[in-house]
């Protein structure tokens, strides 16, 4: 792996890639970058290293929270994190998943970026209001501006060209399912 790392000038980071769908579209659209896929679930990582047949992917069969402190501080340009389990990103744990984003900003790259697709919903599967939106949203900015990072950008819903089979899902349902896109940045 690490030879083939020095043909590429960005190295990009996926945490949890499912079927590959995303790591698929965004390593085709951008040749000049290498790709790394963590999946942690093996039948899916089979699926993923099944159908895509690129030379700048790699996918790896591990748990993204084992793999990741092993990666060169400074060493990443950026980490993408779409719908992450909860483990890593709901209210309630957040003291047990803020070291892990911790450890994900020393390995970026000064002005390297951090692309957080995450959802709301409601217990009960309610309609979310937009003063619960708002109020979790800034709770989740201020969670990554305490750990170092600069918010880049931000945007109600998953990016348009971000395609799996859950985006496809919870965008059926946006009253009830409403993401949000964090572009975080390593300053």
């Amino acid at each position: 792996m690490e030879l083939s790392l020095l043909f590429y000038p960005r190295l990009v980071v996926e945490l949890g890639i499912g079927d590959g769908t995303l790591l698929e579209t965004l390593a085709k659209r951008d040749r000049n970058s290498i790709y790394i896929g963590i999946e942690l679930d093996n039948e899916q990582c089979v699926q993923a290293r099944s159908k895509i047949a690129l030379s700048n992917v790699i996918i790896v069969n591990s748990s993204f929270e084992d793999l990741v402190p092993t990666f060169q501080d400074e060493s990443i340009d950026q980490f993408i994190a779409v719908l992450p389990d909860p483990a890593f990103i709901d209210q309630k744990k957040e003291e047990r998943w803020k070291p892990f984003y911790k450890s994900l900003y020393y390995k970026l790259k000064k002005q390297g970026r951090f692309r957080l697709v995450t959802e709301l919903t409601d217990e009960l599967l309610q309609p979310v209001s937009d003063d619960r939106y708002l109020a979790w949203a800034d709770w989740l900015k201020s969670c990554f501006i305490s750990l170092g990072f600069t918010l880049a950008g931000q945007q109600e819903g998953a990016p348009r060209q971000y395609l799996s089979r859950c985006i496809k899902q919870f965008r059926a349902d946006p009253e009830r399912i409403r993401m949000i896109t964090l572009d975080l940045l390593k300053q």
